[in-house]
């Protein structure tokens, strides 16, 4: 259920306009960074995150050498528009010039991102009431349906069937989470004192699967199992800025 939720919440955000990105693209192109990012910031608190400042963001954060904060911006800007340029151009360049290492897509996210989740959803939303009540309605009048109720209801089905892939794309990219702080070690068992099998950098995203214990198992990009903390990810699925994770908490 809270999937659902985020994702209907994300339908709020539309796209950047050009006069909203003016003062932090002045900054930005001035070389002043964390002014860029403090004007962006303070838009998405007063008017919602939208694909085109969350990836505005991401570029300003990566020049501050901000790796984890940058790759939450784009990887959520991802979500709310799978076709931002900027954004997908800041991931490539992340892995391809700052080592960053991300899961390679699977079919149903390649799915989910032709029309985006937040789509999805509502698309198989609307088909499958359309299809539930073309049969219920006919049966409630004590009557036969019609012809074109007929064909309503097995295209509103062939639609909703068709948006399950979508859908569940979504799921899988729900369960990513980006490396937040700039060393952690993969442990073999969920504990402090647990064998550290791998090292993992900042920015790098990783598959979740389940929480035990202040600990997440997850699967990076090259197959290796384990668990880290918490505190030492955060799921682009959020939604909004990226949380306070870089440093660690005093004892």
């Amino acid at each position: 259920m809270r999937t659902f939720w985020l994702l209907l919440a994300g339908l709020l955000a539309g796209p950047a306009t050009a006069a909203e990105m003016d003062a932090g693209q002045a900054a930005y192109a001035a070389g002043d960074f964390v002014g860029a990012i403090e004007r962006w910031q303070a838009q998405v608190l007063a008017e919602g995150a939208t694909a085109g400042r969350l990836a505005a963001l991401g570029n300003a954060e990566w020049k501050l050498g901000r790796k984890g904060r940058a790759m939450v911006c784009w990887e959520r800007a991802l979500l709310l528009d799978p076709r931002n340029a900027v954004a997908t151009a800041g991931i490539r360049h992340a892995q391809s010039a700052g080592g960053v290492e991300r899961p390679a897509l699977t079919w149903a996210e390649d799915y989910a991102g032709f029309l985006g989740a937040n789509a999805w959803l509502v698309i198989a939303t609307a088909a499958f009431w359309v299809a539930l009540l073309g049969l219920l309605i006919p049966r409630l009048r004590r009557r036969a349906p019609s012809a074109w109720q007929e064909k309503m209801v097995v295209a509103a089905a062939t639609v909703f069937l068709l948006s399950l892939p979508g859908l569940w794309g979504g799921h899988l990219h729900a369960r990513r989470a980006v490396v937040r702080q700039s060393e952690v070690s993969l442990r073999l068992t969920p504990t402090a004192r647990g064998e550290a099998i791998a090292g993992i950098a900042e920015g790098d995203v990783v598959r979740t699967d389940r929480p035990f214990n202040g600990y997440v198992r997850v699967t990076t990009a090259d197959g290796k199992h384990g668990w880290l903390q918490a505190r030492e990810i955060e799921a682009p699925w959020g939604g909004g800025l990226p949380a306070n994770l870089d440093t660690p908490p005093t004892p």
